[in-house]
Order: C-alpha cells, then sequence, then structure tokens
C-alpha cells in the first residue's frame, strides 16, 4: 500500500516548495514524499519543472522556499556536500563524467568524502558487479566511451556515496533502446538492494513499468498522482504520453 506523508517510514518529504532561479519561480507549491525503500518516477514534459525539482532536493538551486526533509532533517539550509554526505547520490541529466580520468578514476570520485578505504573498495567491487563492463574497462579514459557506457558510470559514481536515497534524471536520453532497457534492469536491481530509487524519466512506459508509484508534473506543478499501475491505464496519461 502506498506510504503516506505522515508514515513514520517516509524518507524524502516535500511540502509546498516554490523554487527557481530568478524572479520567476520554476516550482509552484510542489508536494510529494518518498517512503524509505521506495522506488518512486516523476514524469511530464520538457518544461514540466522536473529536473529542477531534483536540484532542488540536492541543494544546487538559488532560491528555495517551503519544506524538503529527508529521514527527518531539514534539508533547506544545507550545502549541495552536506546533502550529499547525508546519503543522497544525485545523478545528473548529461551524465557529467570526467572525460579525461579512467573509469575506475571517475568511479573514485564518488566517494571522494569517504574516509575507509577499505570501505570503499568494497563499494567499488559492488559497483563492478552491477556493471561488468566498467570492470573490464576500468582503465579506459570516460571521453572513449559510448553513452550508455558513459551512463553506467554517472550510476555507479553515485553507488559509490552508499546511498539512501538514488535520484536518476532523465537516464534514457539520448541512448538505443537497448541500452535504455539494460538501465532499467540495473535500477531494479539498485532498489533490490534496498536503495530508495527517485526516478525523473522521458520515456514514461518504462518509468510506469519500473516504479510503484508516481507523480505527474505539468508547469511546475504536481498534476496527478497515483500507484504506477493505475497511472499506466489512466487514459489522460495514455493520450498524453503512451499516444495511445
Amino acid at each position: 500500500m502506498p506510504a503516506s506523508a505522515n508514515d513514520k517510514d517516509v524518507l524524502l518529504d516535500i511540502g509546498e516548495l516554490t523554487a527557481g532561479y530568478g524572479a520567476q519561480p520554476v516550482l509552484h507549491g510542489i508536494s510529494l514524499h518518498v517512503a524509505r525503500h521506495e522506488f518512486v518516477a516523476v514524469i511530464g514534459a520538457n518544461t514540466a519543472g522536473k529536473s529542477t525539482l531534483l536540484r532542488a532536493i540536492s541543494g544546487l538551486l538559488p532560491q528555495c522556499k517551503g519544506r524538503i526533509a529527508f529521514d527527518g532533517k531539514d534539508l533547506t539550509k544545507l550545502k549541495a556536500h552536506e546533502i550529499a554526505g547525508l546519503g543522497i547520490a544525485h545523478v545528473p541529466e548529461g551524465r557529467h563524467v570526467f572525460p579525461e580520468m579512467t573509469v575506475e578514476d571517475n568511479l573514485r570520485m564518488g566517494a571522494y568524502a569517504r574516509a575507509d578505504q577499505a570501505a570503499t573498495q568494497q563499494s567499488l567491487e559492488r559497483v563492478f558487479e552491477l556493471f561488468p563492463r566498467l570492470k573490464e574497462r576500468r582503465a579506459q579514459y570516460a571521453g572513449s566511451m559510448s553513452g550508455g557506457e558513459q551512463q553506467m558510470v554517472a550510476v555507479g559514481r553515485g553507488m559509490m556515496l552508499e546511498p539512501k536515497l538514488l535520484i536518476l534524471d532523465e537516464p534514457s536520453l539520448g541512448l538505443a533502446p537497448l541500452v535504455v532497457e539494460e538501465m532499467h534492469q540495473r535500477f531494479l536491481d539498485i532498489h533490490r538492494s534496498g536503495v530508495t530509487v527517485l526516478l525523473v524519466e522521458q520515456n514514461v512506459s518504462l518509468a510506469l513499468h519500473s516504479a510503484e508509484r508516481a507523480y505527474v508534473m505539468s508547469s511546475g506543478s504536481i498534476e496527478i498522482e497515483g500507484s504506477a499501475r493505475e497511472l499506466l491505464h489512466d487514459d489522460r496519461i495514455r493520450k498524453a504520453y503512451l499516444g495511445i
């Protein structure tokens, strides 16, 4: 049964969030929640404000009003690196790997704040189990890899943090269909390992088949929310996003 914002096991709780980059806010009174160990998707058009929402959670916006609580802690007054230190890994749209660094060095950048080298090595091995291709190419420069491989690096770098919450921003953007399918299988594996996942995804069908619950954003507001299964059969979603 979907969690409610009153449940004690809510990991991320956002209330009446207004945020943006300048005089005019992009987000208008956003309220949503993600329970511990849940897989939640946020879908909507390109201009809906989905990426802005994720940036607000990660402390990357200059203007932000409202409530953002993670594991009971207020995030609104924290800096981005402090938020990451609480266990939120943000994999941004566009991957943003370090092209002139090796795959392994890119991955280790995700654990730069961790002092325990043995634990970091264990995290690295878990990433290699998740993405065997990265182990094969650990010494290759990330900039010479395909888009799909770079996305693996970006997700693996996030997992090096050993996050409680993994935030994924448009991870299928620009990737071939077979690679998209493979990546979403890995996201399901990550979720099954106990990591809470918040996914922003342009591929609405795949997002709703992966997630347990979903929110539909439009013009900086939440328009619809419900179980992913319900939204798959919602005529509004089928017509607007699935071409049915």
